[in-house]
């Protein structure tokens, strides 16, 4: 049986567990583990963000003990925008088929998420939700009986074994590391390039600041652009393992309004790349709104490849939306 209720503080060290199990099977500490646990805790824990409405956990019980903690839900409200007048909401949901028995069981657990998220989704009055499924896409059948549509792909793009490019920097160009009186410069830097874009959720900054100390970056990490003393851009940088390498992530790229347009992308995504290729990364690689042709451009580029699809599906709520899947 299955219930599913609101996250709670207590909560926390049960769902670290169900993400990222701490312990290898010799009993020591992974530290790779470590990082992505305290990344997820990080996460959990932003500042402006109503964790206990908007993280909903789903337990089972088999009725020979305590309920066992088997999936979640987040989800990251976003104020009005072009696209969703009424303000939208992206679903993130997680129930493992190997936490979960396999058949109807795992079915129900995974739609009940989904349900409850819509159900979120409606309190906070957002007209739109948006979840993203990695391959192999297995919960793209259910999200159309759930009223989803398929809106958006983005690629997964890679780049390793080559040389990174040299790019000459322009007079009155200078690249340095943030520091932590660039918040508010790189926060509205950041808002103004990805409004209207999806996974995007506008960082206060208090958020920025919070996540410049997480466990997968560095000050070093994001690099900042300047043209004399203006912030033209930056390069938000992410050093993580998969397990067997260091994998580093260009998290986000983004140019003041004034300087797009100008080809000093290619300036900023260089400093970041080298900045990662220096911290041991054995490979690069980035998200990217595969209709956004100047940025695969870009990216192209300096050496990177598609290497695989995120697709994004769209829900227009109702007022039954909720019941509906």
């Amino acid at each position: 049986m299955f219930t599913i209720r609101n996250y709670a503080e207590d909560d926390l060290p049960a769902l670290l567990d169900f993400v990222v199990p701490l312990h290898q099977n010799d009993g020591d500490v992974n530290p790779d583990a470590a990082v992505h646990r305290s990344v997820f805790a990080d996460i959990m824990r932003l500042p402006g963000r109503d964790q206990r409405r908007d993280c909903l956990l789903l337990f089972q019980d088999s009725g020979d003990g305590a309920p066992t903690l088997q999936g979640f839900c987040l989800v990251f409200p976003e104020p009005s925008g072009k696209d969703s007048p009424g303000g939208r909401c992206v679903l993130n949901i997680h129930a493992a088929p190997g936490h979960v028995a396999p058949g109807e069981d795992y079915e129900t657990g995974w739609r009940g998420l989904l349900r409850a998220g819509l159900r979120r989704t409606q309190e906070t009055g957002s007209s739109v939700a948006h979840i993203a499924l990695w391959p192999p896409y297995e919960r793209a059948e259910a999200l159309a009986a759930g009223g989803f549509a398929a809106a958006r792909v983005y690629w997964n793009m890679t780049w390793e074994n080559q040389a990174i490019p040299d790019v000459e920097m322009p007079d009155g160009y200078r690249v340095r590391s943030f520091t932590e009186h660039d918040v508010a410069a790189l926060t509205a830097t950041h808002n103004s390039t990805f409004a209207g874009t999806w996974w995007f959720a506008p960082y206060t900054e208090a958020q920025t600041a919070h996540r410049a100390r997480m466990a997968n970056t560095s000050y070093d990490g994001i690099k900042l652009l300047f043209q004399d003393e203006q912030l033209a851009g930056y390069c938000w940088t992410l050093l993580m393992s998969d397990g067997q390498r260091q994998q580093g992530v260009i998290g986000s790229i983004g140019l003041a309004p004034e300087f797009r347009g100008g080809g000093i992308s290619r300036l900023i995504l260089a400093a970041g790349m080298r900045h990662l290729r220096s911290a041991g990364a054995d490979y690069i690689r980035l998200e990217v709104d595969g209709d956004n042709a100047p940025a695969i451009r870009l990216y192209q580029s300096l050496g990177f490849q598609k290497a695989g699809e995120l697709h994004w599906y769209e829900h227009r709520l109702a007022a039954n939306a909720a019941s509906a899947v």
